[in-house]
């Protein structure tokens, strides 16, 4: 079976209304109890970065993906997201990066055309962000590149950079796998790759189970959808 809940899945990405219904319902109560015992400035982080927006990230895993960012701040090395949707994950990093560098890869056109089996779940051009509205969204943060269309031809400019965090949430095997493949040997000692959808798409676990069959680094899996992985300190 390639993705568990293929048809459900189907169903709530293509259908706004349902995605909230569903989705939408569950992060709003992971809100609630995030409120009970979570810092009040990381609220108002997740709040401000969903407003305005539409996310995929639920209540809790955009609080995991600010937590990690944050933590890896602190490190020297740029961050980037590929599959930037419309800029409320982006948004979070740019809240925690303090003065790194941040590079956003997308089309900002949709999904490219997925492959026969992930085409039963996912159409091309869905989860559509144009450049044009998350420049907006990100006004007024510094230090932030775009560099839209396809993946990795949009970072044959890039030089030498060195990544302290990095997350993929591109649902679809080839681009995860191509994620995988430009980011692991630019990432520095101790930097995290965190991804999206790892235990929902089976596309993503297994662009990670075939990346990492010859290497030292093992899948760590979170209680939500994500899992990541921590760069080891032997270099390539």
């Amino acid at each position: 079976m390639w993705m568990r809940n293929e048809a459900m899945r189907r169903l709530v990405s293509r259908h706004r209304v349902i995605r909230f219904l569903t989705f939408g319902v569950h992060s709003m109560m992971q809100m609630k109890l995030l409120g009970g015992h979570k810092h009040p400035v990381t609220l108002r982080r997740l709040d401000k970065a969903r407003a305005g927006t539409d996310s995929l990230l639920s209540s809790d895993e955009a609080f995991v993906l600010h937590e990690l960012a944050q933590a890896q701040a602190v490190y020297e090395g740029d961050m980037a997201e590929f599959g930037v949707y419309r800029g409320a994950s982006a948004e979070l990093l740019c809240m925690v990066k303090n003065h790194r560098r941040l590079h956003l890869f997308d089309t900002f056109e949709g999904l490219p055309t997925p492959c026969a089996k992930e085409g039963k779940v996912f159409a091309k051009g869905e989860f559509c962000g144009t450049l044009d509205s998350v420049e907006r969204k990100l006004a007024g943060y510094e230090n932030v590149a775009f560099h839209p269309g396809f993946f990795p031809d949009s970072a044959a400019s890039l030089g030498d950079e060195r990544y302290s965090f990095v997350h993929l949430d591109v649902d679809l095997y080839e681009a995860t796998l191509a994620g995988l493949t430009y980011f692991y040997p630019r990432m520095i000692p101790g930097g995290i790759i965190l991804t999206h959808d790892y235990s929902i798409i089976d596309g993503v676990a297994q662009a990670f189970a075939e990346f990492l069959a010859d290497k030292p680094e093992h899948v760590i899996e979170l209680p939500t959808t994500q899992a990541m992985i921590i760069r080891h300190p032997r270099q390539d």
